[in-house]
């Protein structure tokens, strides 16, 4: 049954991405997309600034997309979007989302929707999500009045292909036979490569799946190679969900990708591969317990090697499962989806 307060609207999104700016955000937001078109929707097009990869991620699941200029101004972005009609709903995830860019679109919308995991903004859109935790949500006290903010992890998107994960009892291995290592979809070439190394020094036999993302990454494929010759490496992958279900271990991005690890019941370990996610890893890991070893840049192979010694343990993996699932419920995407379209 369609959604009436959603079918027939002009839904717009503004992102971008890529190998600079990872692909979290072109992947959540594609998902959030099919899920409102699977409600009734039709009207839905993407502004995006990223290579051509990103363009067609989003072409091949049946969107329109139109490609903005990287850095583009204010002016000549309002000018692009002049040329189509005005949306009923605009939302917004990229980290520019500064309050001169939310007035511009504001122009173009009846109602402008801010995804920001960090809050790190002034704030008139008519309403803001930030599903995850941070230090303080201080941001919102020098906003307009009338933003509307749903914040912490209940907001959380998590894609519908998660949802059945959420209630499985999970079973956990006596050893470590498997590590799943997915840091995003960025160039993080020296994260991939310390965690390549803290394995090729692990003497246990432990087979790795490296996800690098679907941009052309052949020099890292070969020196992870190089190391670990019985390494599994993929480009995208459309299943990560399953991935994380069947691994013994994750090493995880101190993005989205601890957050999908802790609604599967999955042990992970977590390593920051941007600047802006360090105080999401570190505030994860204080409610989660889930490990976070640091910044990608500062920490050594042998700091991930001695916490996958440490999580051999079947006990700690099965501790750190069990109190990341209730720091997170995996709920979020219905709940935002409620706020906007209510």
């Amino acid at each position: 049954m369609l959604n009436s307060a959603v079918a027939n609207k002009i839904l717009y999104f503004r992102t971008r991405g890529g190998p600079k700016h990872g692909w979290g955000n072109i992947i959540r937001l594609g998902a959030f997309a099919a899920y409102c078109r699977e409600r009734g929707d039709k009207g839905i097009r993407f502004f995006v600034e990223g290579p051509q990869e990103v363009i067609t991620y989003l072409s091949n699941q049946g969107f329109q997309t139109t490609n903005l200029p990287d850095d583009v101004s204010f002016e000549e972005e309002s000018k692009a979007l002049s040329n189509f009609p005005k949306a009923d709903i605009f939302i917004m995830e990229m980290e520019d989302c500064n309050y001169h860019r939310q007035l511009m679109l504001k122009n173009h919308t009846n109602k402008l929707v801010v995804f920001d995991d960090l809050l790190d903004h002034q704030y008139c859109a008519d309403i803001v999500v930030c599903g995850q935790s941070l230090p303080g949500y201080g941001n919102k006290d020098i906003s307009s009045q009338t933003t509307e903010f749903f914040l912490g992890l209940d907001y959380f998107l998590s894609r519908p292909e998660f949802n059945p994960y959420i209630t499985k009892n999970r079973s956990y291995s006596e050893s470590i036979k498997n590590i799943l290592i997915s840091l995003g979809g960025g160039q993080y070439d020296v994260a991939h490569l310390k965690v390549a190394r803290a394995l090729a020094a692990c003497t246990d036999p432990i087979t790795p799946s490296f996800i690098l993302g679907y941009a052309a990454q052949d020099k890292l494929k070969n020196e992870i190679r190089k190391l670990l010759p019985h390494a599994i490496i993929h480009s995208g992958v459309n299943n990560i969900e399953q991935m994380f279900w069947e691994c013994d271990l994750a090493i995880v991005s101190g993005g989205y990708n601890k957050l999908e690890a802790a609604i599967t019941g999955t042990p992970a370990i977590i390593i920051a591969v941007q600047w802006h996610q360090i105080p999401l890893a570190e505030e994860f890991s204080r409610e989660s317990g889930m490990p976070y070893v640091g910044y990608m840049s500062y920490i050594h192979s042998d700091d991930i090697k001695r916490e996958i010694e440490r999580l051999k343990s079947q006990k700690k993996r099965r501790e750190i499962c069990i109190k990341s699932k209730t720091v997170i419920d995996g709920h979020g995407f219905e709940r935002v989806y409620s706020e906007i379209f209510h």
